[in-house]
Order: C-alpha cells, then sequence, then structure tokens
C-alpha cells in the first residue's frame, strides 16, 4: 500500500543562511558587467548517505549516477555589477564552500549580507551516487534532480522545481514557481508539493492504491481518469482519498 499526501498552502517563512564580507558594499546604479570564476570539488561518499546543498541564487541540476564514489561539484560563480573592475573586486567575496561531515557531504554558497544591489550568482551541476538522499535550499532560481534513488527534498522561494526518475519521498515547498515530477514511489512512501503561486501537474498510474489530500487557497483543484473512493470535498479541499 503506497500512501502520499499532496498539498498546497500559503508560506510563511524562509530561512538562508549569508555570511558578511570585508569590503564596505557601496552601492551600485546598475548590473551590465559581470566576472566569472569556475570551481571544482570532490569528496568521496565513503560512509555518508546524504547530501546537503545549501544555495542562495542560481541553478542547480544534480544528477544521481550507478557505480559512482565520490561526490563531484563542479559549476561557476558570478558577479554582476556596474563596471567588470567592480565585479572582480567582489568576487573573492562569493564563496562556496564545501564540507565532509560524519553522515552528509555538506556544500554552502556565502556572500556579503549587504550586496550593495549587485548579484551574487552560484550555479552548481552535481553528480553523486544515485542512493543518496538529497536536500537542497535556495531562493532565486531552477532547482533540476534526476536519477536519485532516495528520499529528496526541495525548498525554493522563486524558481521551477523538476524531479525527474526519482525513486523514493519527494518533499517539495515553493513560494513562486511550478512544480514539475516523475516520482516513483517505495512502500509508505510519501509525495508532499507546496506552492504558493504557481501550479502544480500531479499523474498518477491508475492501478496506484493510495491516500491523496490536496487544498488551495487561490485556485481550483481538478481529478480527471481517476476513481476516487470514500470522497470528502469542501470548498477548495479534497481529503482523505483512496484510489
Amino acid at each position: 500500500f503506497k500512501k502520499f499526501g499532496v498539498s498546497l498552502i500559503l508560506l510563511t517563512q524562509f530561512v538562508w543562511m549569508t555570511s558578511c564580507g570585508d569590503n564596505d558594499n557601496s552601492q551600485v546604479t546598475n548590473r551590465n558587467f559581470e566576472a566569472r570564476e569556475p570551481f571544482s570539488f570532490e569528496v568521496a561518499v565513503e560512509n555518508r548517505s546524504r547530501l546537503r546543498l545549501q544555495a542562495i541564487n542560481g541553478e542547480i541540476t544534480i544528477t544521481g549516477l550507478p557505480g559512482a564514489n565520490s561526490v563531484i561539484i563542479t559549476g561557476e560563480k558570478r558577479v554582476e555589477s556596474e563596471s567588470t573592475e567592480d565585479a572582480e573586486a567582489y568576487l573573492p567575496e562569493l564563496e562556496v564552500n564545501v564540507q565532509s561531515l560524519t553522515y552528509e557531504v555538506f556544500v554552502e554558497t556565502t556572500q556579503p549580507q549587504n550586496t550593495g544591489d549587485r548579484n551574487y550568482i552560484v550555479d552548481y551541476t552535481i553528480t553523486l551516487p544515485k542512493n543518496l538522499e538529497v536536500r537542497v535550499t535556495n531562493v532565486n532560481g531552477i532547482v533540476t534532480l534526476d536519477s536519485i534513488e532516495n528520499d529528496v527534498t526541495v525548498n525554493n522561494v522563486n524558481g521551477e522545481a523538476t524531479l525527474i526518475g526519482i525513486v523514493g519521498s519527494a518533499r517539495v515547498v515553493l513560494v513562486n514557481g511550478t512544480i514539475e515530477s516523475d516520482v516513483t514511489l517505495p512502500l509508505d512512501g510519501t509525495i508532499d508539493m507546496r506552492t504558493t503561486n504557481g501550479a502544480i501537474d500531479l499523474d498518477i498510474p491508475q492501478s496506484t492504491s493510495a491516500e491523496f489530500s490536496a487544498n488551495v487557497g487561490n485556485g481550483n483543484i481538478s481529478v480527471a481518469n481517476l476513481v476516487l473512493q470514500n470522497e470528502v470535498k469542501r470548498l477548495n479541499r479534497i481529503i482523505n482519498q483512496f484510489f
């Protein structure tokens, strides 16, 4: 018996980590120029069972690979500012920190708390063993998880979240953006998807035996080609449906 819930709720709080830089972060008038710098890390998995990424701005792509025994983290750091010289001066304030902790590989973006209206962006491309759990927190940008055979969690404020070929429970929380997913649930697995402004499209095999619930603040819920049992429907909410 597979059990999962899908809900749309108003989100009230998101927290992310930033760090203060040493520059004075004087205000800029535009962001027409940029400085770029690539980065690359490799961390042996050993007994670690999870990747945790704490990002801020940028696109994130994480892909599981069969037979891999390390986490490979590559990407590019960018600062957008009013001149190339200013962008290059502040690029060292944008950092990618990678830690090998007891049970996880932890990756973190750090940037000045006062940006001076500059854009600090880090795009990540990560490959890892497909059986690692993945947890991602981001503020602005698209997040894509592909071919992960474990539980996945995505918290993103602005941007799409795409799950491809996931085998495990999935939790996705967005404020602004669309969720697309292809998830195979294990026994007693759950899908929990939430967005404040955006759409959730969920395709479910007709042969699935599961519990389904959904609610929406502004908008509507529609169900097609599914035979629901024990239907309880109230305004913009559907609860305790079995099929």
